[in-house]
């Protein structure tokens, strides 16, 4: 079954304009709350289109900026790969040389 994937940008759109929380917030009448759950989801989340559209008009973008087509295969392999690099920077942050305190730490211990 060959599944499709919309990934939802909002998080790095309103990283590239610098827009904080609260600010898109305050601009189009929701709460902080609110606007933090859309940001961190990477699905589509479900809005009417008055939602969709306050949200392009505060930041100024298209609909389409905000929204990315991934055939499932593609975000399979991007997921692996996300995956792998947690992993990663899991292991690497076990692995880090100790600091000067912590190694004079060891030392009286």
């Amino acid at each position: 079954m060959d599944k499709r994937v919309i990934r939802w940008k909002l998080n790095e759109i309103m990283a590239q304009k610098r827009v904080r929380n609260k600010d898109l917030a305050e601009g189009i009448g929701i709460t902080e709350t609110s606007v933090y759950r859309l940001r961190k989801t990477d699905t589509m989340p479900r809005m009417s289109p008055e939602r969709l559209n306050d949200i392009c008009q505060f930041l100024d973008c298209q609909p389409g900026d905000l929204l990315i087509y991934i055939p499932d295969n593609d975000a399979e392999r991007a997921e692996k790969n996300q995956q792998k690099l947690s992993k990663g920077i899991a292991i690497a942050k076990h692995q880090l040389p100790k600091t000067d305190k912590e190694a004079t730490e060891d030392i009286a211990a």
